[in-house]
């Protein structure tokens, strides 16, 4: 991967005149098209914008224009300022439309406040830290199995496939009361929902568009007959779908189709920005090898290192907003109705927050990076996404001395995520073998008990700071 320089401290555009011309200064790179993301490092590429460009208008190339936000405080203000950047045309580059999302006021990533704090406090429990706590041994038990398997196997393996999708897709299955046999076919489909399925790198992009819609699609009527069979019975499956599903009659609870939005959403989010995170995490461990040595001698800096693994590689690239109103910003004039892309994936590398941002720092605090967002829609999953990092990094650790690649990974096709369709990667084994935590039998459906304790009958408890 090539490393930029952090080069010289950029120039400040406090007293530069806003820019109101849409003069695009990257004419030859088109930022929405899948294809380049998968073959281009574009951290050079960023580095260049936020200084010079920091925001820029994109001009209209495979999508129609919008204004590019690269740098850190510009980003973090669109992402809390939801009154004049609103989330509902929208979430990407993909999905983002003039007119209001279908979903917008009903699925909580395309709606804005107040509506957003109801739905927000209904799905929030199940993401509480209790929840997540009751959530651990679950977690932890499934990693010790993969990572043993990949042990004894003593063979390389596709690390995206042994491990970083089967975690999120296990974990996705508890939160949301899914049919383990059911899984397999929701991941897949929620691959091509962002454009990165399987076939992804031999499609063609207009084809692509076809099969996330036909996948949201199959996605929308799969948990549309699941909530609804929910409703008319009782389940022993006690998840997040069947626990919103029964609370649908009370004053408080979500609607039909709002369970249903949600729990799609929750579906796609959960599968795929983790085994992207996951991924990138461990090609990070492997380009920095010292770091993966520092912490077999320390673990306790594993809660750092994942806070690390989500700064330098950021499993999103970009998300989508639509001014309100005329607005200044990182000296750009922008109008009411213009589309606002955000790059975290670049303001993780903003050298005005970051010392040495190209640098994969374990030790680094403070470490205010914006993989989950922040502010209205930071991420309800983050902690979830957190306590699976931590185990796999914590058990990696422990059952291996050392890893490198068996051969070139293959990124993604994709302007949203960014993360692994293949991590081929050789494995040394250590000699220590952690102790397994208590195993949950076949018949349970973890996520029972925890859905239940926090959100009886689909109530609308929240935590702090949700």
């Amino acid at each position: 991967m090539a490393v930029p320089d952090d080069g010289p401290s950029r120039t400040s555009t406090k007293d530069a005149p806003l820019l109101d011309d849409r003069t695009d200064p990257v004419p030859g790179i088109d930022l929405a098209r899948p294809e380049l993301h998968r073959t281009i490092d574009l951290h050079a590429v960023f580095t260049d914008l936020r200084r010079d460009h920091p925001v820029f208008w994109h001009g209209p190339k495979s999508h129609a224009g919008f204004w590019s936000v690269t740098r850190h405080a510009d980003t973090v203000r669109v992402y809390r300022d939801t009154d004049t950047f609103s989330a509902t045309h929208g979430m990407t580059l993909d999905t983002l439309r003039p007119e209001l999302d279908p979903g917008a006021g009903m699925m909580v990533e395309v709606t804005d406040p107040p509506e957003h704090r109801r739905l927000r406090r209904s799905i929030g429990a199940f993401f509480s830290a209790g929840a997540v706590s009751t959530m651990a041994p679950a977690i932890d038990d499934l990693v010790v199995r993969l990572l043993t398997d990949i042990r004894d196997r003593d063979e390389p393996v596709d690390f995206v496939r042994a491990v970083a999708s089967r975690i999120p897709t296990h974990v996705a299955g508890l939160l949301l009361g899914l049919p383990p046999e059911d899984l397999d076919w929701i991941t897949s489909r929620t691959s091509q929902v962002f454009l990165a399925g399987a076939d992804a790198s031999r499609a063609a992009t207009a084809d692509l568009r076809e099969q996330a819609a036909q996948a949201n699609a199959e996605l929308l009527g799969y948990f549309s007959k699941l909530v609804r069979a929910s409703r008319r019975r009782r389940s022993d499956v006690r998840g997040l779908v069947q626990r919103l599903a029964e609370g649908t009659g009370d004053r408080e609870g979500l609607n039909t189709a709002e369970v249903i939005l949600n729990s799609l959403n929750l579906a796609i989010a959960g599968t795929q920005t983790t085994r992207s995170s996951l991924s990138n995490m461990m090609l990070a461990l492997i380009q920095f090898p010292d770091a993966f040595q520092a912490l077999r001698k320390d673990p306790t800096l594993v809660p750092t290192a994942v806070e690390e693994a989500v700064r330098w590689a950021n499993p999103v690239r970009h998300l989508a907003r639509v001014a309100t109103r005329d607005v200044e910003l990182g000296g750009a004039r922008i109008r009411a109705g213009d589309p606002v892309v955000v790059w975290p994936f670049s303001a993780n590398r903003d050298e005005a927050v970051f010392r040495l941002p190209h640098v994969f720092d374990i030790r680094r605090y403070p470490n205010p990076h914006i993989g989950f967002a922040t502010g209205t829609h930071s991420c309800p999953g983050s902690g979830l996404a957190r306590a699976q990092m931590r185990t796999t990094l914590t058990r990696l650790v422990e059952l291996f001395a050392d890893a490198d690649l068996a051969d070139a990974p293959q990124l993604v096709q994709s302007n949203f995520l960014l993360g692994y369709e293949r991590l081929p990667v050789r494995y040394t084994a250590a000699a220590s073998v952690p102790r397994l935590s208590a195993q949950a039998t076949d018949g349970d459906r973890p996520g029972a008990d925890f859905a239940t304790r926090d959100a009886p009958n689909g109530s609308s408890r929240t935590t702090e700071g949700m």
